[in-house]
């Protein structure tokens, strides 16, 4: 065999080495994700599906496999500035993360909300208020006042609801600019269960 001949026979073999190692890697890659497991996402059932006047209930709004979004609902209510309540919520599925201040509060606010919120071991205390230059607020058919977002702990169901239990730190109320209760109703059953695949 002569050098040239060598030489072409050496570069072909690269070549071949080089395809088979790319033919592999893609039929590694095309395996790897058609065996991912398929995700299915957290769940809330409300309790609460035909609020009345002046209700305080919980909705799903929005989940995925990791995390889930639920959010304080008031319907038809007037004189809204402060709102109070604390919930309880299943530690050992859920951790909470953080609350997004719904648009409620912020109707024709020349300021945002002030929204003091704690939450650790399966309680989470709310206070949330607009400022008292702004005035109160009328609350139509279901407005978001809170969302609270919670991400995944482990597999299983328990339920979340506002907590009316006398071990309760806040009381469950909303009051107008004179510090006034509005007829609030923040249960019983406004809460719902939680289903973590």
């Amino acid at each position: 065999m002569t050098h040239g001949a060598r030489r072409a026979a050496g570069r072909a073999g690269v070549l071949l080495g080089l395809l088979i190692s790319l033919l592999s890697w893609s039929c590694k890659s095309g395996g790897d994700e058609s065996s991912a497991v398929p995700c299915t996402d957290i769940t809330f059932t409300a309790a609460d599906t035909t609020p009345a006047s002046g209700d305080v209930f919980m909705s799903q709004t929005g989940g995925t496999c990791s995390a889930l979004q639920v959010s304080v609902v008031v319907n038809d209510l007037s004189g809204i500035l402060t709102v109070g309540f604390d919930m309880t919520y299943p530690a050992s599925l859920l951790q909470y993360t953080s609350i997004t201040v719904g648009p409620l509060l912020q109707k024709n606010a020349s300021n945002p909300p002030i929204a003091l919120v704690t939450g650790g071991s399966g309680i989470v205390k709310v206070a949330i208020s607009r400022v008292m230059q702004d005035g109160p607020v009328n609350a139509g058919s279901n407005e978001v006042l809170i969302t609270l977002h919670f991400s995944k702990v482990s597999a299983g169901t328990g339920n979340i609801d506002f907590n009316s239990s006398v071990s309760s730190t806040v009381d469950e109320e909303v009051l107008d600019q004179n510090g006034a209760t509005r007829p609030a109703s923040f249960g019983p059953n406004h809460g719902g269960s939680v289903m973590v695949p």
